[in-house]
């Protein structure tokens, strides 16, 4: 008897024991949870603040770059209506609260508003910290029984003198209006430690104000070590966190009402005391059914997790999966392959793979191996075979196929990986239609080129063009020989399947051909027809693309450019102006080949109806034997093969047709001095 009264005895005290000690634990825990939801809000919040804040502060400094601004602190009071319309427009746009310009002793100029808002105290304040620090304030303001404001002011200067202060005022209701709804309260505390704006709508800041000395603080200190901050007024308690924002000097304070959290802990004590009674009732069946239990969602969970994951790969890939049992059926195929067949889910479970392939040719090694698959296992690993796949609606395209085998709880599976080849073909054939266009347009420069010398032969130079048909013959030999080479290599490359080799050679071509092009547009121009009618011309950006397109002999060059911005248009043509820009840089490239510090320097000079552009370089120069025809066609310093001698030439006949003129000079320690002279498109007014 006496046994069973401790043994009850114990249960009871364990069952009160457990009711206390849960409550307090869950007192705790909520606690503990409230400080860190409420820590993470409060940080929120504060950043919510400060970029609420941040996209205002820019606004006083569109009114002091504001040229009316300027000229009415100059004395042009004329512009008081425009002046106050632009400030009702900010106003509205930056959805503030007013907008002032002030004098720099404080008296209110032009205001957004009819009536003007600004107290005397504000106005006073505003002025003082404006001239005490001479840059950008803010400042707050909170009458008793009215909403709170935020001025932002910035002296406007003239002649480095404040002339007068730009101030916008906003409404701090703004950075409370997601609380409203809320049972816990921000508040706000200037540095004299006046609440000036509360997001609770029962504990106003003036309220608070008025109640200081009511508001009964304490900690406590939970058992992870967690100090806690409590505000008492009246019957209610708060759970209190305080941040200075050291920039705004404001105090912040976040109360959070601990009365949940107390009727809570309440309710979970009676809880605990009531599962503790039925654990009691259960005993050591129901923990271990909830072990068992646990354990099998734990590892069904780990199951779907894994399910999951695996499926989200397979779904998610840019190849086509499908999954084949050991007779070679389908079954399972990610979204990507069902879109490359075009099938439906109907269409696609137990299937026979071989369906999905060219059946009209009974030849096709990927067709007889998935056939007979139980046969082939062996031969069960395909890597990037070509094929044709045939979708649902009958029509075929290329694919790559690939097939592994794996064991899967006991039984064969197989991974069949197919891949679209279709653009990679589409562009094979382009390149092959592009190939046999780059040959045609060979025979056609070539068909040029021979028009061009039977030209030039039947003109009056030719005697001269006689002398230099070795030099025709070298030049167009060696970019022949090049394009014979690399169309050649091509149809290797095109076999092989080295797509980024062909377009490398493809672009070599290119080149070729415009050299080709080139050679039989130096030719042409040569006896080119004065153009009809000139146009303005950006030397600038001809200039810039020349030196673009010589980038690469340029790179052991220091260039050196000199233009005076902005530079006006010059009366010429485009490709006229680009071709002596790139014959004079290409001379200048040639002529500091064996220079040990090359430099190629470019300026320009204007006057009232002319603009003058000098290129120097410090190369090797000629003689003033050759200085003297050097813009006589067919006159070359170069080596045969190297040079035509036409570009000087052409240069000239350029500048003559723009009505420009060009002269060169012998530089004092080495080099050329070329200078160009422009008319200007339109001439300046002085």
């Amino acid at each position: 008897m006496k046994k069973r009264v401790v043994v009850l005895i114990a249960i009871v005290m364990w069952l009160f024991v457990s009711q206390w000690a849960g409550k307090e634990l869950v007192r705790q825990w909520q606690t503990s949870r409230s400080v860190v939801d409420a820590q993470q809000h409060f940080l929120d919040y504060i950043g919510d603040v400060r970029r609420a804040l941040q996209r205002f502060y820019h606004l006083p400094y569109l009114l002091t770059s504001n040229n009316h601004s300027e000229r009415f602190l100059n004395g042009e009071r004329s512009l008081y209506s425009e002046l106050r319309r632009e400030l009702t427009l900010l106003d509205k746009a930056a959805n503030t609260k007013g907008w002032y310009l002030l004098s720099a002793s404080g008296d209110v100029l032009v205001s957004s508003l009819e009536n003007e808002a600004l107290s005397e105290q504000d106005l006073d304040a505003i002025v003082e910290q404006i001239h005490a620090q001479g840059e950008g304030v803010a400042l707050v303001s909170k009458a008793k029984g009215a909403s709170p404001f935020f001025y932002l002011a910035a002296p406007v200067y003239l002649d480095f003198g404040i002339a007068g202060i730009a101030v916008v005022q906003i409404n701090l209701r703004l950075l409370t209006e997601q609380w409203l709804l809320s049972s816990d309260a921000i508040l706000f505390q200037n540095q004299r430690g006046h609440y000036f704006l509360s997001s609770h709508p029962t504990l106003t800041a003036d309220e608070l104000n008025d109640r200081l000395s009511e508001i009964q603080q304490s900690q406590a200190t939970l058992r992870d070590g967690t100090r806690l901050q409590f505000w008492q007024l009246e019957q209610r308690r708060f759970l209190a966190q305080t941040i200075v924002l050291d920039d705004l000097q404001w105090q912040l304070t976040y109360l959070t009402d601990y009365q949940p959290i107390q009727q809570a802990s309440s309710r979970a004590g009676w809880a605990i005391l009531l599962a503790n009674f039925v654990l009691l009732l259960v005993g050591v069946i129901a923990y271990q059914r909830h072990q068992k239990s646990l354990s099998n969602q734990r590892i069904q969970r780990l199951l779907d997790e894994s399910r999951q994951r695996m499926s989200q790969m397979i779904n998610k890939t840019h190849v086509g999966l499908l999954l084949l049992n050991g007779h070679g059926e389908i079954e399972d195929l990610n979204p990507m392959a069902k879109r490359y067949f075009s099938l439906s889910d109907s269409m696609s479970k137990r299937a026979p793979a071989w369906q999905l392939f060219d059946t009209g040719n009974a030849a096709s090694t990927t067709l007889q191996l998935l056939r007979n698959l139980p046969k082939h296992r062996d031969l069960a690993e395909v890597s990037a075979v070509e094929t044709m796949g045939r979708r649902s609606d009958g029509s075929q395209f290329p694919l790559l196929f690939s097939l592994t085998a794996f064991p899967w709880h006991g039984e064969l599976y197989y991974l069949a990986t197919v891949l679209d080849i279709s653009k990679r073909k589409k562009a094979e054939q382009a390149l092959q239609k592009a190939n046999q266009e780059l040959a045609e347009r060979v025979e056609e420069r070539t068909a040029a080129l021979r028009s061009a010398q039977q030209e030039l032969i039947e003109s009056s130079k030719l005697a001269a063009l006689g002398r230099m048909s070795s030099a025709i013959t070298h030049e167009l030999n060696q970019p022949l020989t090049g394009l014979k080479t690399l169309l050649t290599s091509n149809e290797i490359l095109l076999e092989r399947g080295e797509m980024a080799m062909l377009q490398a050679n493809n672009r070599l071509i290119h080149r070729l051909i415009d050299r080709m092009g080139k050679m039989t547009s130096q030719l042409k121009s040569f006896a080119y027809q004065k153009p009809d009618q000139l146009c303005p011309v950006s030397l600038p950006d001809a200039l810039q693309e020349t030196l673009r397109i010589y980038q690469a002999e340029l790179a052991p060059i220091d260039v050196r450019v000199r233009l005076p911005h902005p530079l006006a248009n010059v009366l010429g043509e485009e490709q006229r102006l680009r071709q002596v820009l790139g014959n004079l840089i290409a001379n200048a490239v040639d002529a500091m080949k064996n220079t040990a510090q090359p430099q190629l320097m470019i300026s320009a000079t204007t006057s009232a109806t002319e603009l003058t552009l000098t290129l120097s370089d410090n190369g090797c120069g000629v003689s003033e034997e050759q200085l003297s025809q050097m813009f006589e066609p067919f006159a070359t310093s170069k080596k045969i093969g190297e040079g035509l001698g036409l570009g000087l030439s052409i240069t000239a006949n350029n500048m003559r047709d723009m009505q420009g003129r060009i002269a060169v000079n012998k530089n004092a320690s080495a080099g050329l001095t070329f200078t160009l002279t422009f008319l200007l498109a339109e001439p300046s007014i002085s």
